[in-house]
């Protein structure tokens, strides 16, 4: 290849076509990858990032794209950065870097292979994108087949265009599982009526651990709604075994023995996240509290 990723991002942001490719998914296999790479562009949420041309890995992590941005709260991303992907980062003064990202790890600028792979990937985005400038249509090719359009390399290192054939996603499940000496010593403590709590789990953005390979970092936080006094302030990161699944089911019962530390239960707790709420229902099967979703809360910004 004559161009490196980044040449090939510039590239791809002379065409000035980004607003036109938003809409569509489009895949890129590789000959020796194991799943193909959904491309999708994103504007950029504020200065000085301009376009995100997002190189999404697999189909469940496609399924999971499109649902969380039918529903913010769906399963367990609160944003893109979070799921396996390349990406090409496109900024306000032309220039151009590509990263890597894994659920729950900070973003690495992507070197060696990852770079090499999304320099394969590009190369046919580009040329894509050079097609949609005559053909806008091109992304649709296939959607009566139920499919999505994609450029496939063949053991020969032909590349061909095809139809990849959507698959049904799997259902999401989700297995909250709370400590029996908790929840019998939570049973014990006295239900305080006037005692409200607003409660939040979430991404501590630009905050991160100090490993090798960084992981972003996670707060449960609790605060007294009458007084605003903080009563719970617990920050967490993922392990590599169980992921943003295991991270997110276990907040439950954190907050459950938080509230065994307090010594009374409260007669109220507010939340803002539709997912925090989902996740916390199972606790109201133990405990006799009111459990409610509010647009802000008052104590937590």
């Amino acid at each position: 290849m004559m161009h490196t990723a980044e040449e090939l991002g510039a590239k791809m942001d002379a065409l000035g076509i980004w607003g036109l490719l938003e809409p569509y998914n489009f895949a890129v296999k590789p000959k020796g990858t194991v799943f193909p790479y959904f491309c999708t562009v994103l504007k950029g949420e504020r200065s000085p990032v301009k376009v995100r041309f997002l190189m999404l890995e697999g189909w469940q992590t496609l399924h999971d794209f499109v649902r969380t941005r039918y529903d913010n709260n769906f399963g367990f991303y609160s944003t893109p950065a979070e799921m396996p992907h390349l990406e090409l980062i496109v900024l306000d003064n032309g220039g151009t870097k590509v990263f890597r990202h894994d659920p729950g790890y900070m973003p690495q600028q992507a070197v060696g292979t990852q770079l090499a792979l999304a320099g394969r990937i590009l190369w046919e985005a580009f040329g894509i994108m050079l097609r949609v400038e005559a053909d806008n249509h091109l992304p649709l090719k296939f959607a009566d087949e139920r499919a999505i359009f994609a450029r496939v390399e063949k053991s020969d290192g032909e590349w061909v265009d095809e139809p990849l054939v959507i698959p049904d996603p799997p259902p999401h499940v989700e297995k909250v599982v709370f400590q029996k000496a908790d929840v019998k010593a939570a049973k014990d403590l006295p239900l305080v009526a006037s005692d409200v709590l607003e409660v939040d789990f979430r991404l501590l953005p630009g905050v991160m651990t100090r490993d090798v390979r960084p992981r972003c970092v996670y707060n449960l936080i609790a605060m007294d709604a009458s007084t605003g006094e903080k009563v719970v302030d617990c920050q967490t990161s993922i392990v590599p075994d169980g992921g943003l699944r295991a991270m997110w089911e276990s907040m439950p019962p954190r907050l459950l023995h938080e509230i065994v530390g307090r010594g009374k239960v409260p007669g109220e707790i507010r939340v803002r996240s539709g997912r925090v709420f989902r996740m916390l229902r199972p606790l109201c099967l133990e405990l006799p509290f009111k459990l409610s979703l509010h647009e802000k809360l008052s104590r937590i910004p």
